[in-house]
C-alpha cells in the first residue's frame, strides 16, 4: 500500500501540529571577535544571504507581494502550501500577502512588480512569464531596495543585478528520468516511435523536458538522429532507435492535448507509435481520453510524464500511465517560506535550491511515499517527509539560472 494515501485521507488536518517544524539557522557568537565576524559577514553575504536590501528586523510583521503569472493549478498549489505554512508558524502567521495573478503576459508581471513596490512591500516572489521581463522586474525591485524571489521558472539575472532566492526543479532532470524509463519498455527494447507533447514548442521548461528524455537515449548510445540538444532545439526526426514521429504542443493543458493525441491517432493509426511523452498531468489526462474515445488501450503504449498529481497515481496502479515524476509545487512553497523567514530573520540560507524529484512507474508506486499537490495532505504528512531547503535532497539550482 502506498504509505501516505490512506493516512492523509484519514487523519483530522492539524495545521497546529507543524508549528515546530521550520528550520533553524545558527547565527554567529556573539562572543565572536571583531576581525572574525566581519569575515563571517562578508562570507554569508556572497555565498548565502540575499542582501538586496537590509533585512527587516526579525518578528516583524512583513507584506509580501506574490505573482503568478497564471491560473495553474500548479500555481495555485505552491502558493496554498506557502499561505499554510506562514499561517502554521506563529513568527510568520500575521504577514500578510498581496496574491496578483496575471493571464500569460509580461506586461501583467511587470505590472504587478511596480504595484508591489508602488505598494512598499517587504519581499516579493514572482512566477515568471519571461526570463527578459524579469531581468527587468529585478532591476526595479533591486532600485526599490525590496528583495526579489523567483519561484518555478528560471530567471535572467540581469548584470550587476541581485536575487534574493530561487526554488525550481530541474526540469531536465526531469527528462532524463522520462527517457530512461522509456529505455526499459517492451522488455528492454525501449520506445522506438515517439509522439512528444511539449507544453509550449519553445518554452525553457518543456524544451528542457525534451532535452532531458533525449539526453538519456543518447547516454545509453541510441541513434537518435544527431545530438540531444540539436534534436531537441530543431524538432528533428530522430534516428534509428528512436523517431520522433510527432513534435506537437498541447498548451500545458487537456483539452488541446486531446486534440493533438487524437488527430496524431487518425494521421498515424494505432501502430504509428508505441510511446508519447506527454510533459504534465494535464494534458496527459486529455491523452487518455483520446486513445480511450479512439477505442485503443493505454497500457499498451509507453505513456511518460510529470507533474506526480495524485490522479496520476492512480493512473499508474492502473496502468493506464506507465510512469510519471512526483514534482510538487508543494515543495517549492514550502522552500519559499523557509527562504523568507530565514532572510528577514538575518540568517544564512540556501538561495537557489531544486527540491527532489521521484520517479515512479506502474510497477513500483504502491511502494512509494510520493508528496501531495494539495496543501492540506501536506501538511499532515510535512512531519514525515524532507522538507528542509538545506538536507542534500535539495539541490544546489544555481546552474540552472542565467546571470548576465
Amino acid at each position: 500500500m502506498k504509505k501516505m494515501i490512506a493516512i492523509v485521507v484519514c487523519i483530522a488536518m492539524s495545521v497546529a501540529l507543524f508549528a515546530a517544524c521550520a528550520p533553524a539557522t545558527e547565527t554567529p557568537s556573539a562572543e565572536a571577535s571583531t576581525e572574525a565576524s566581519v569575515e563571517a559577514s562578508t562570507e554569508a553575504s556572497t555565498e548565502a544571504s540575499a542582501e538586496a536590501s537590509e533585512p527587516a528586523a526579525s518578528g516583524e510583521k512583513k507584506t509580501i507581494g506574490y505573482y503568478k503569472d497564471a491560473a495553474d493549478d500548479y500555481y495555485k498549489a505552491g502558493y496554498e502550501v506557502f499561505m499554510e505554512c506562514l499561517k502554521a508558524d506563529p513568527a510568520t502567521a500575521d504577514w500578510e500577502v498581496i496574491d496578483k495573478v496575471g493571464q500569460g503576459t509580461s506586461q501583467e508581471q511587470l505590472a504587478a512588480v511596480e504595484d508591489f513596490i508602488t505598494a512598499g512591500v517587504d519581499a516579493i516572489v514572482v512566477v515568471q512569464n519571461s526570463p527578459e521581463i524579469t531581468a527587468e522586474c529585478i532591476t526595479k525591485a533591486n532600485d526599490a531596495g525590496i528583495p526579489y524571489f523567483a519561484l518555478t521558472h528560471a530567471p535572467t539575472v540581469p548584470a550587476g543585478g541581485e536575487l534574493a532566492g530561487f526554488i525550481g526543479y530541474d526540469f531536465v532532470k526531469t527528462g532524463v528520468m522520462a527517457g530512461e524509463d522509456a529505455l526499459n519498455y517492451n522488455n528492454g527494447e525501449g520506445v522506438k516511435k515517439l509522439v512528444m507533447v511539449e507544453g509550449k514548442l519553445g518554452q525553457g521548461t518543456a524544451s528542457a523536458q525534451s532535452l532531458g528524455f533525449l539526453q538519456a537515449y543518447e547516454a545509453a548510445g541510441k541513434d537518435i538522429g544527431g545530438t540531444a540538444n540539436d534534436v531537441a532545439v530543431n524538432k528533428t526526426e530522430g534516428g534509428a532507435d528512436l523517431q520522433i514521429v510527432q513534435w506537437s504542443s498541447g498548451d500545458w493543458m487537456a483539452d488541446p492535448a486531446k486534440k493533438v493525441v487524437a488527430d496524431v491517432i487518425t494521421a498515424l493509426g494505432a501502430d504509428g507509435f508505441d510511446g508519447m511523452y506527454v510533459q504534465n498531468d494535464e494534458m496527459m489526462d486529455g491523452a487518455i481520453q483520446a486513445l480511450e474515445e479512439a477505442g485503443l488501450n493505454p497500457a499498451d503504449y509507453w505513456l511518460g510524464s510529470s507533474n506526480g498529481k495524485e490522479k496520476s497515481w492512480k493512473w499508474a496502479e492502473e496502468g493506464r500511465v506507465t510512469m510519471d515524476v512526483n514534482q510538487t509545487p508543494a515543495l517549492e512553497g514550502d522552500a519559499l517560506y523557509q527562504m523568507l523567514k530565514a532572510y528577514f530573520n538575518g540568517e544564512e540560507y540556501r538561495k537557489y535550491v531544486s527540491p527532489y524529484l521521484t520517479p515512479y512507474n506502474s510497477s513500483n508506486v504502491t511502494e512509494l511515499t510520493l508528496v501531495p499537490y494539495d496543501a492540506t495532505a501536506y501538511m499532515t504528512l510535512r512531519p514525515d517527509i524532507v522538507t528542509d531547503i538545506n538536507d542534500p535532497k535539495f539541490e544546489d539550482a544555481e546552474a540552472l539560472i542565467t546571470f548576465n
